[in-house]
């Protein structure tokens, strides 16, 4: 199922700025390359730090407040409040984590290291596929159904029996009690 995905391959190689580049050239950034969020490497004393900017933070502390955003830096309105992952996550425990921490974005690390970004407009973007998958699900199962409804089961699980306790042919190797089962199934 698609939710069992893991993060790594639907993840994005995050944008990297640095702390005193304004918040006017990251919203062009942000715009340019469609994304919502962007790492800012910021030079504090007697340390360097990665933090997050997003597009609510430019609005929130910038937009908002009248601030001009060609005079802001955005190590101003950045913040150190980064969730990480690993890259073997699901999709379906990445959007546990995004809830529970009340985030729209988590950084992948691999190794100590920052190897992607993924929003929650990257999980939006595959919900038709979780939908599609879903649908195919339910009708699997409304198959099922009708199938044990119609009594059609029951007959193929005596068929199974039979074949399990050798009587229909005893001849059959194991290959072909398999591919009995099969189209059984099927």
């Amino acid at each position: 199922m698609v939710g069992e995905i893991p993060v790594l391959l639907i993840m994005k190689k995050p944008i990297v700025v640095s702390g005193d580049v304004s918040v006017y050239d990251v919203a062009k950034l942000m715009v340019e390359q469609d994304v919502p969020c962007v790492l800012v490497v910021c030079e504090r004393p007697n340390h360097e730090s990665i933090e997050v900017a997003t597009d609510k933070d430019i609005i929130k502390k910038v937009l908002i407040r009248k601030l001009p955003p060609d005079k802001v830096k955005v190590e101003d309105i950045s913040s150190g409040k980064l969730v990480t992952i690993p890259p073997n996550t699901t999709i379906d425990e990445a959007l546990e984590i995004m809830n529970k921490y009340k985030t729209n974005e988590l950084f992948i690390v691999d190794d100590g290291k920052i190897v992607g970004v993924i929003t929650e407009e990257d999980l939006i973007k595959i919900a038709p596929e979780i939908i599609s998958t879903l649908k195919e699900l339910v009708n699997y199962l409304l198959q099922i159904i009708d199938e044990v409804t119609s009594g059609d089961i029951s007959d193929k699980s005596k068929e199974i029996q039979n074949i399990n306790q050798g009587k229909d042919n005893k001849k059959d190797s194991e290959s072909d009690i398999r591919k009995k089962k099969i189209m059984l199934i099927k």
